[in-house]
């Protein structure tokens, strides 16, 4: 079923369903439209229970991870974080996966941009790798830092070191890479990505820190949102957020139709 635009609903195989860490797995799903269609920055929206149950109501977002067109499969990152999610890890090889997409606007490449740093935060870094990618293609220079709490994401790493040379991994307790934020570490160097355009994925407290460090630096930089949706096609209003205009004066964006990605220095964190 076509639902406007290039969105679709879609039905998929499951090729793999792996357990990356603690709540932590990776899924690998078979759907030429979207392999054709999706581009970086874009997601889906996934029903969490099977067909003909209601519990979950309504669908779960995620973004798009990964895409390999040669076997027309994508691949999204996820935490088990509640009874959608759960319902998502127990799924088998061979299984169907209900979805919508691609949904969203993909990423705006500027024009004559060569040096990029993308900085995520937790299970933000999932839709960051697609765009690394994407800019690797490009030839762009790209730096990747991304920041946990944790080792969860310790076998992550090997997807990353697939896609980037340059990057710089970060936890609050030191368990994996160096320890501490990678916001911290920015705000200390920043002179040396005066000439980057940043584009972020991640907590609340991450954007909203990156927004201090780069105000008045005349520094570029794109945030992804992540917000609870309920439709994920724009019509609900249910995951709108404050952006600045003009003077003084806000209006309301829709995550799932006008984003997920917005300029970062417009966003208001209230």
């Amino acid at each position: 079923m076509v639902l406007g635009n290039l969105m679709k609903i879609l039905n998929g195989e499951i090729l793999l369903n792996k357990k990356y860490g603690e709540n932590l797995y990776k899924m690998e799903i078979f759907s030429p439209y979207i392999c054709k269609n999706a581009l970086p920055g874009q997601f889906v929206n996934i029903k969490c229970c099977y067909e003909g149950m209601l519990d979950p109501l309504l669908r779960r977002p995620f973004g798009i991870y990964e895409i390999d067109k040669r076997f027309n499969v994508f691949t999204i990152l996820y935490l088990i974080k509640g009874k959608g999610t759960l319902f998502l890890s127990k799924l088998k090889k061979g299984e169907i996966l209900n979805f919508i997409g691609p949904l969203g606007n993909a990423i705006k490449i500027v024009t004559g941009a060569e040096n990029y740093l993308l900085v995520g935060g937790g299970i933000g870094v999932a839709p960051l790798c697609l765009i690394a990618r994407y800019l690797t293609d490009l030839q762009k220079n790209v730096y990747f830092m991304a920041g946990f709490k944790d080792e969860l994401f310790f076998s992550w790493e090997n997807d990353l070191i697939k896609i980037v040379r340059n990057y710089r991994i970060f936890t609050e307790n030191g368990s994996f890479g160096e320890k501490g934020l990678p916001t911290n570490f920015i705000r200390e160097h920043i002179d040396q990505y005066k000439k980057f355009n940043f584009i972020c994925c991640g907590p609340r407290e991450m954007l909203k820190a990156l927004q201090d460090i780069l105000q008045g630096k005349n520094i570029a930089a794109i945030a992804l949102m992540e917000e609870m949706m309920a439709c994920g096609i724009g019509v609900c209003m249910g995951c709108v957020i404050k952006i600045k205009e003009g003077n003084n004066a806000f209006t309301y964006k829709r995550v799932c139709s006008d984003g997920p990605a917005f300029n970062l220095m417009e966003v208001i964190f209230d």
